[in-house]
């Protein structure tokens, strides 16, 4: 085995290191060696310090747990590896001491001398490459694109005067010809100076320029366009260096002045020349306003991504402690239910914010949002629940109290996952507040035609200026750690349904937000009992490109007793169909595939199989829940009660 080779290894005296364990330290890579067992049986100093584990810690790890904080799965890698085939350069993210870094990791197949397969990884740090890289390739994006946006005529030439580069205004100035050197472009120009000299190609400014020579403004007359029509240039021309300080090349830039020559030929006046002053002034003034007003756009559009991320982590955070006490708790049905029952909350409200964003950009109502009644009171203790464990690290050490006073059916109307995201900031804002401990107090009512919700604390309070702008997009007292957005979207979401919000703070008197709801007219609707839907056994095809969510909703439907047929295209759904010795009841079909439009799957369904079932499940904005083409629309990520309960109502 390979660890028997390793203790053949160690030095005769066992003094020093073994001859393995020293090789391995002089390579500048991250390095392990795993056995025919796949454990972990050699590490260098760089290998430990990327996984953060030490020696004690890594010797004998199986190599499935050797990389703790590798933020991709390697399962896939170490398979192919541990079967004979070398997996070479695949990019992995580590998470290192609080930052992420890129690794460029190779697993190699071994054989050690009884003919056992191990494994060796090896891993190259390339965040700094890659960074560079990136910052290398924005670099030439953005001198590429000034290089075509300016309005002057630029063109770079080689030592031997041929054309490198020239941008689009130079190359609109020649049209159709295309000169290719400098003596061509000399040709075409016939340059001559402003009082009739003509000039030899020698003395044009870019084969002075090439000769060490640097031009500044030179005015000079040239034949241009298909016609030859003279016009008036101001040329300017710079050699270019080599790192020897050898001229390498030259840059010409030569702007369009006939106008303004003609201009000053016949006007001579002091009030004019001042005038032209004030023109170009004025140019740039203007110019500057514009910088300004697309700076405060990048700066609103970056906050409001920061803000999205924000509310999206705000929906992650509960996720990921449900999922990891699931599985601590996986022996345990009430354990497993109630975390099931959080996880599917937090989602909710992760879809909440993304389909708020959708709206935001697209400046349209959202589409496929249904209203339920949603009982405020109840949704407090699950706001609570979902929030507590991140109470200490908010108070920053401090002990925060909490004091509640929940009304019995306090029902609103609204989309549940937004009005969670709605109390959710409000919690986490007082939290915020009170970074030293203090009472946190929660209180729903039922007072005539209005229900409210007030989320208080005891912490250092508003003035009375930063009272009246607390509802307004992106203003913040937090600085870097804010953005602005929070109680932005509680307004938001408030007025979105129908009610208001108001605060009461004064400094040092902590603060009060109240969200004022109307009592819902008519019956109050209730989610329909999955006991109570029909069972009857449905023969469904899915169609869905993505495989996590195929192979769960396919694992959905036939938990229900249905009969489902996975494909991964139109062209694989379209086969299905045409056959029509397989009986079907339900098509159920994204709309964003590989080879086509879901949309025109579901027409090609409809007239294939008239009497069809079908339904629309799409991650974008629905385009007509209407659409007579399909019979239902729901928009990802999907409730599965939903699901089952419109696959049911194919009966």
């Amino acid at each position: 085995m390979l660890s028997s080779a390793l203790e053949t290894a160690q030095d005769t005296n066992g003094a020093g290191l073994s001859r393995l364990d020293a090789l391995l330290e002089a390579v500048p890579l991250a390095v392990a060696v795993f056995d025919g067992g796949l454990s972990l049986v050699a590490t260098n100093a760089r290998y430990r310090d990327l996984t953060g584990l030490d020696v004690a810690q890594a010797t004998g790890r199986s190599i499935y747990d050797a990389f703790p904080n590798a933020l991709a799965d390697l399962t896939e890698q170490v398979d192919i590896a541990a079967g004979g085939v070398p997996v070479v350069s695949v990019r992995v993210p580590f998470q290192h001491r609080g930052n992420k870094r890129l690794v460029e990791a190779t697993f190699i197949p071994l054989n050690d001398v009884r003919g056992e397969r191990g494994v060796l990884f090896a891993g190259s740090d390339v965040t700094e490459r890659e960074e560079l890289r990136e910052d290398l390739a924005r670099s030439v994006a953005q001198l590429e694109s000034i290089f075509d946006v300016l309005p002057d005529s630029v063109r770079v030439v080689d030592a031997d005067g041929g054309t490198v580069r020239t941008n689009a205004q130079a190359q609109q100035e020649h049209a159709p010809a295309k000169p290719e050197t400098l003596r061509e472009l000399w040709q075409l120009d016939r340059p001559r100076t402003l009082t009739g000299t003509t000039l030899f190609v020698h003395e044009h400014p870019t084969a002075r320029a090439l000769r060490g020579e640097r031009v500044r403004g030179e005015t000079l007359e040239v034949r241009r366009g298909p016609e030859g029509a003279p016009a008036v240039i101001e040329v300017n021309s710079n050699p270019l260096y080599d790192p020897h300080r050898r001229v390498r090349g030259a840059v010409t830039v030569e702007r369009d002045v006939t106008e303004r020559t003609r201009l000053q030929q016949r006007v001579q006046t002091e009030a004019e020349r001042l005038e032209r002053m004030v023109q170009e002034r004025t140019r740039e003034l203007l110019a500057l306003q514009e910088a300004a007003s697309r700076d405060r756009r990048l700066a609103a559009i970056g906050q409001l991504a920061a803000g999205v991320m924000h509310d999206v982590n705000n929906a992650l955070n509960p996720i990921m402690a449900a999922a990891y006490l699931l599985e601590m708790n996986a022996e345990n049905p009430t354990a497993v239910r109630d975390y099931a029952v959080r996880i599917a909350r937090a989602a909710e409200t992760g879809a909440a914010t993304a389909a708020r964003v959708g709206r935001f950009i697209r400046q349209e109502p959202l589409l496929g949002a249904r209203e339920e009644d949603v009982d405020l009171s109840v949704m407090v203790e699950e706001v609570v629940a979902m929030t507590r464990p991140l109470w200490q690290e908010r108070a920053k050490g401090g002990i925060i109290k909490l004091e509640e006073s929940l009304a019995q059916r306090a029902m609103v109307r609204g989309i549940a996952g937004e009005l969670r995201e709605a109390l959710l900031n409000l919690v986490q804002n007082a939290l915020d507040a009170m970074a030293g401990g203090g009472t946190l107090r929660i209180r729903t009512t039922v007072d005539g035609p209005d229900i409210s919700v007030a989320v208080s604390d005891t912490g250092i309070g508003m003035s009375a200026e930063v009272r009246e702008r607390a509802f307004e997009p992106f203003f913040t007292t937090k600085g870097v750690n804010g953005t602005g957005l929070g109680l932005a979207e509680v307004y938001g979401i408030a007025r979105r349904h129908r009610g208001r919000a108001e605060i009461e703070s004064s400094p040092g008197n902590g603060t009060t937000v109240r969200l004022i709801f109307p009592v819902p007219s008519g019956e109050l609707t209730r989610a329909t009992d999955p006991k109570m839907r029909s069972r009857k056994a449905r023969r469904i095809l899915l169609v869905e490109d993505h495989t996590d969510s195929r192979e769960f909703m396919q694992a959905l439907l036939e938990s229900d007793g249905h009969h489902v047929d996975a494909v991964r295209n139109v062209e694989e759904a379209r086969d299905y169909i045409r056959d029509d010795a397989r009986p079907l009841d339900v098509l159920v079909t994204d709309i964003g595939l590989p080879d086509g439009s879901g949309w025109d799957l579901v027409a090609f369904a409809r007239e294939r199989r008239p009497m069809l079932r079908i339904g629309v499940v799409t991650g974008w904005e629905p385009r007509n829940e209407q659409d007579p083409g399909c019979d239902f629309t729901l928009r990802k990520p999907v409730g599965a009660a939903d699901l089952l309960a419109e696959i049911a109502g194919s009966a």
